[in-house]
Protein backbone atom coordinates (compact mmCIF):
# COMPACT_ATOMS: atom_id res chain seq x y z
CA UNK A 1 0.00 0.00 0.00
CA UNK A 2 3.09 2.62 0.75
CA UNK A 3 6.44 2.09 -0.52
CA UNK A 4 9.23 4.38 0.36
CA UNK A 5 12.23 3.36 -1.95
CA UNK A 6 15.88 5.44 -1.12
CA UNK A 7 14.11 8.14 0.59
CA UNK A 8 15.78 11.11 1.81
CA UNK A 9 14.87 14.59 2.72
CA UNK A 10 17.40 17.64 3.26
CA UNK A 11 16.02 20.78 4.50
CA UNK A 12 17.90 24.30 3.61
CA UNK A 13 18.04 26.45 6.72
CA UNK A 14 19.72 29.98 7.90
CA UNK A 15 22.58 27.85 8.72
CA UNK A 16 23.20 25.42 6.70
CA UNK A 17 21.61 22.32 5.23
CA UNK A 18 19.58 19.55 7.50
CA UNK A 19 20.12 16.05 6.49
CA UNK A 20 16.64 14.72 8.11
CA UNK A 21 16.19 11.49 6.51
CA UNK A 22 18.29 9.34 4.71
CA UNK A 23 18.09 6.62 2.68
CA UNK A 24 14.59 5.27 3.99
CA UNK A 25 13.41 1.63 2.43
CA UNK A 26 9.81 0.76 3.89
CA UNK A 27 7.30 -0.94 2.31
CA UNK A 28 3.93 -1.21 4.23
CA UNK A 29 1.26 -4.15 3.37
CA UNK A 30 -2.61 -3.02 2.87
CA UNK A 31 -4.61 -3.21 6.26
CA UNK A 32 -1.62 -3.14 8.48
CA UNK A 33 -0.64 -0.86 11.38
CA UNK A 34 2.79 0.28 11.37
CA UNK A 35 4.39 2.72 14.15
CA UNK A 36 7.22 5.09 14.07
CA UNK A 37 9.16 5.55 16.81
CA UNK A 38 12.71 7.39 16.97
CA UNK A 39 14.06 10.51 19.34
CA UNK A 40 12.60 13.79 18.82
CA UNK A 41 13.79 15.48 15.60
CA UNK A 42 14.67 12.13 13.89
CA UNK A 43 12.29 12.75 11.15
CA UNK A 44 9.13 10.89 11.87
CA UNK A 45 7.09 13.56 11.15
CA UNK A 46 8.81 14.43 8.04
CA UNK A 47 8.08 10.97 6.95
CA UNK A 48 4.14 11.37 7.77
CA UNK A 49 4.30 14.07 5.73
CA UNK A 50 5.91 13.13 2.76
CA UNK A 51 3.69 10.09 2.58
CA UNK A 52 0.68 12.63 2.78
CA UNK A 53 1.94 14.64 -0.19
CA UNK A 54 3.01 17.23 1.92
CA UNK A 55 6.17 17.09 1.29
CA UNK A 56 8.34 16.27 -1.69
CA UNK A 57 10.93 14.00 -1.24
CA UNK A 58 14.64 15.85 -1.48
CA UNK A 59 15.50 12.18 -3.48
CA UNK A 60 13.92 8.58 -3.97
CA UNK A 61 10.24 7.88 -4.41
CA UNK A 62 7.33 7.75 -2.29
CA UNK A 63 4.13 6.07 -3.55
CA UNK A 64 0.64 4.92 -2.35
CA UNK A 65 -1.43 2.04 -3.88
CA UNK A 66 0.94 1.87 -6.72
CA UNK A 67 1.08 5.24 -7.43
CA UNK A 68 4.06 8.37 -7.20
CA UNK A 69 2.88 10.70 -4.60
CA UNK A 70 3.07 14.17 -6.12
CA UNK A 71 0.12 15.95 -4.27
CA UNK A 72 -2.11 15.34 -1.56
CA UNK A 73 -4.65 12.20 -2.28
CA UNK A 74 -8.26 12.20 -1.27
CA UNK A 75 -7.70 8.41 -0.19
CA UNK A 76 -5.19 9.28 2.24
CA UNK A 77 -5.78 11.50 5.63
CA UNK A 78 -3.83 12.83 8.26
CA UNK A 79 -4.61 12.92 12.42
CA UNK A 80 -2.58 15.74 14.19
CA UNK A 81 -1.42 16.01 17.60
CA UNK A 82 -4.18 18.10 18.92
CA UNK A 83 -7.97 17.72 17.29
CA UNK A 84 -7.59 21.15 15.25
CA UNK A 85 -11.43 22.12 15.23
CA UNK A 86 -13.30 24.47 14.00
CA UNK A 87 -15.04 26.42 17.14
CA UNK A 88 -18.12 27.96 15.61
CA UNK A 89 -18.98 24.58 13.99
CA UNK A 90 -20.76 22.11 15.88
CA UNK A 91 -19.18 17.89 16.20
CA UNK A 92 -21.34 16.77 13.06
CA UNK A 93 -20.23 20.13 11.04
CA UNK A 94 -16.64 19.45 11.64
CA UNK A 95 -16.89 15.88 11.14
CA UNK A 96 -18.22 16.65 7.53
CA UNK A 97 -15.53 19.53 6.61
CA UNK A 98 -13.13 17.31 4.66
CA UNK A 99 -16.80 16.29 2.52
CA UNK A 100 -17.29 19.86 2.04
CA UNK A 101 -13.66 21.40 0.90
CA UNK A 102 -13.64 18.19 -1.59
CA UNK A 103 -17.51 19.04 -3.21
CA UNK A 104 -19.06 16.34 -1.02
CA UNK A 105 -19.81 14.41 -4.91
CA UNK A 106 -23.06 16.08 -4.96
CA UNK A 107 -26.44 16.87 -2.83
CA UNK A 108 -27.01 12.89 -2.54
CA UNK A 109 -23.41 12.31 -1.89
CA UNK A 110 -23.33 14.53 0.84
CA UNK A 111 -26.45 13.15 2.23
CA UNK A 112 -24.68 9.53 2.25
CA UNK A 113 -21.47 11.07 4.03
CA UNK A 114 -23.73 12.69 6.60
CA UNK A 115 -25.28 9.01 7.21
CA UNK A 116 -21.60 8.09 7.84
CA UNK A 117 -21.18 11.28 10.11
CA UNK A 118 -23.67 9.91 12.28
CA UNK A 119 -21.90 6.27 11.92
CA UNK A 120 -18.73 6.71 12.54
CA UNK A 121 -19.95 9.31 15.74
CA UNK A 122 -21.96 6.65 16.73
CA UNK A 123 -19.00 4.29 16.70
CA UNK A 124 -16.66 6.59 18.92
CA UNK A 125 -19.40 6.62 21.85
CA UNK A 126 -20.43 10.39 20.57
CA UNK A 127 -23.81 9.72 19.55
CA UNK A 128 -25.87 12.23 21.20
CA UNK A 129 -23.59 15.22 20.64
CA UNK A 130 -23.52 15.76 17.38
CA UNK A 131 -24.86 19.45 17.89
CA UNK A 132 -22.46 20.26 20.57
CA UNK A 133 -19.38 22.55 20.09
CA UNK A 134 -16.03 21.94 20.53
CA UNK A 135 -15.62 23.59 24.17
CA UNK A 136 -18.50 21.87 25.30
CA UNK A 137 -15.88 18.90 25.12
CA UNK A 138 -13.45 17.05 26.94
CA UNK A 139 -9.93 16.70 25.23
CA UNK A 140 -10.21 13.17 24.57
CA UNK A 141 -13.89 13.50 23.28
CA UNK A 142 -12.48 16.61 20.68
CA UNK A 143 -9.64 13.61 19.67
CA UNK A 144 -12.60 11.20 19.25
CA UNK A 145 -13.86 14.21 17.01
CA UNK A 146 -11.07 14.32 15.05
CA UNK A 147 -10.36 10.34 14.21
CA UNK A 148 -14.40 10.50 13.00
CA UNK A 149 -13.17 13.00 10.26
CA UNK A 150 -9.78 11.35 9.15
CA UNK A 151 -12.65 8.30 8.55
CA UNK A 152 -15.06 10.00 6.83
CA UNK A 153 -14.34 9.81 3.33
CA UNK A 154 -13.14 5.87 4.10
CA UNK A 155 -9.21 6.45 3.33
CA UNK A 156 -7.10 3.55 2.36
CA UNK A 157 -4.22 5.06 4.45
CA UNK A 158 -4.27 6.99 7.86
CA UNK A 159 -1.43 8.93 9.08
CA UNK A 160 -1.30 10.07 12.34
CA UNK A 161 0.98 12.09 13.91
CA UNK A 162 1.20 11.57 17.98
CA UNK A 163 -2.89 12.07 18.45
CA UNK A 164 -2.79 11.02 21.99
CA UNK A 165 0.09 12.87 23.24
CA UNK A 166 -1.69 15.66 24.67
CA UNK A 167 -4.59 13.77 27.19
CA UNK A 168 -4.25 12.29 30.44
CA UNK A 169 -2.76 8.27 30.68
CA UNK A 170 -6.21 6.89 31.16
CA UNK A 171 -8.01 9.14 28.00
CA UNK A 172 -4.92 8.14 25.95
CA UNK A 173 -5.36 4.34 26.90
CA UNK A 174 -9.19 4.21 26.29
CA UNK A 175 -8.43 5.73 22.78
CA UNK A 176 -5.74 3.72 21.71
CA UNK A 177 -8.12 0.64 22.42
CA UNK A 178 -11.01 2.49 20.58
CA UNK A 179 -8.12 3.19 17.38
CA UNK A 180 -7.93 -0.70 17.36
CA UNK A 181 -11.63 -1.92 17.36
CA UNK A 182 -11.78 0.85 14.68
CA UNK A 183 -8.89 -0.32 12.97
CA UNK A 184 -10.84 -4.15 13.00
CA UNK A 185 -13.64 -2.87 11.52
CA UNK A 186 -13.05 -0.69 9.11
CA UNK A 187 -9.84 -1.66 6.86
CA UNK A 188 -7.51 0.60 6.61
CA UNK A 189 -3.88 1.27 6.55
CA UNK A 190 -2.87 3.09 9.39
CA UNK A 191 1.18 4.82 10.04
CA UNK A 192 1.14 6.16 13.38
CA UNK A 193 3.98 8.10 15.30
CA UNK A 194 4.70 7.79 18.67
CA UNK A 195 7.09 8.89 21.48
CA UNK A 196 5.26 6.31 23.99
CA UNK A 197 7.13 2.72 23.48
CA UNK A 198 4.81 0.92 25.49
CA UNK A 199 1.75 2.75 22.97
CA UNK A 200 3.73 1.68 19.85
CA UNK A 201 3.95 -1.99 20.84
CA UNK A 202 -0.13 -1.93 21.95
CA UNK A 203 -1.18 -0.93 19.09
CA UNK A 204 1.54 -1.78 15.89
CA UNK A 205 1.70 -5.19 13.52
CA UNK A 206 4.93 -3.67 13.17
CA UNK A 207 6.90 -1.09 14.86
CA UNK A 208 9.85 0.83 13.04
CA UNK A 209 12.87 2.18 14.89
CA UNK A 210 14.77 5.22 13.37
CA UNK A 211 18.16 6.35 13.83
CA UNK A 212 18.89 10.24 15.62
CA UNK A 213 19.11 12.50 12.83
CA UNK A 214 19.94 12.12 9.98
CA UNK A 215 16.87 9.68 10.30
CA UNK A 216 17.80 5.88 8.96
CA UNK A 217 15.66 2.82 9.30
CA UNK A 218 17.92 0.90 12.70
CA UNK A 219 14.91 -1.97 12.81
CA UNK A 220 11.80 -3.02 12.38
CA UNK A 221 10.39 -4.97 14.88
CA UNK A 222 7.08 -7.20 14.55
CA UNK A 223 4.34 -7.55 16.93
CA UNK A 224 2.58 -11.17 17.49
CA UNK A 225 0.43 -10.37 20.48
CA UNK A 226 -3.35 -11.03 19.84
CA UNK A 227 -5.63 -8.30 19.28
CA UNK A 228 -7.32 -6.48 21.12
CA UNK A 229 -4.53 -5.35 23.24
CA UNK A 230 -4.11 -3.17 26.75
CA UNK A 231 -1.75 -2.22 29.24
CA UNK A 232 -4.36 -3.07 31.46
CA UNK A 233 -4.52 -6.75 30.43
CA UNK A 234 -2.15 -8.78 32.77
CA UNK A 235 -1.60 -11.30 29.75
CA UNK A 236 -0.89 -8.58 27.76
CA UNK A 237 1.63 -7.04 30.17
CA UNK A 238 5.35 -9.69 29.99
CA UNK A 239 4.98 -9.69 25.95
CA UNK A 240 4.53 -5.80 26.25
CA UNK A 241 7.03 -5.33 28.74
CA UNK A 242 9.62 -7.45 27.13
CA UNK A 243 9.36 -5.84 23.44
CA UNK A 244 9.65 -2.44 25.03
CA UNK A 245 12.66 -3.63 26.62
CA UNK A 246 13.92 -4.95 23.32
CA UNK A 247 12.82 -0.81 22.00
CA UNK A 248 14.23 1.45 24.48
CA UNK A 249 17.54 -1.06 24.05
CA UNK A 250 17.64 0.16 20.00
CA UNK A 251 16.66 3.72 20.83
CA UNK A 252 18.98 4.00 23.31
CA UNK A 253 22.05 2.87 20.81
CA UNK A 254 24.39 5.23 19.54
CA UNK A 255 24.15 6.17 15.49
CA UNK A 256 26.69 6.02 13.25
CA UNK A 257 27.03 9.94 13.07
CA UNK A 258 27.06 9.79 17.42
CA UNK A 259 30.33 7.84 16.38
CA UNK A 260 32.10 10.49 14.50
CA UNK A 261 34.06 13.32 15.72
CA UNK A 262 32.14 16.25 15.94
CA UNK A 263 33.84 17.98 12.81
CA UNK A 264 32.84 15.39 11.05
CA UNK A 265 29.24 15.43 11.80
CA UNK A 266 26.78 16.72 9.03
CA UNK A 267 25.37 20.29 9.71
Amino acid sequence: MIRLDGVGQVFEGREGRVVALEEIDLHVKPNEFVTLIGRSGCGKSTLLRLIAGLLPPTSGAVSVAGEPVTRPRRDVSFMFQRPALLPWRSVLSNVMLPVEIDGGDGDRGRAAYRDRAHDLLDLVGLKGFERRLPYELSGGMQQRVSLCRSLIRDPQVMLMDEPFSALDALTRTELSEELQRIKMELATTIVFVTHSIEEAVVLADRVVVLTPRPGRLREVVDIDIPRPRSLGQNAHLTEVAQISGLLHGLLAEKSVDDLRPVDEVRP
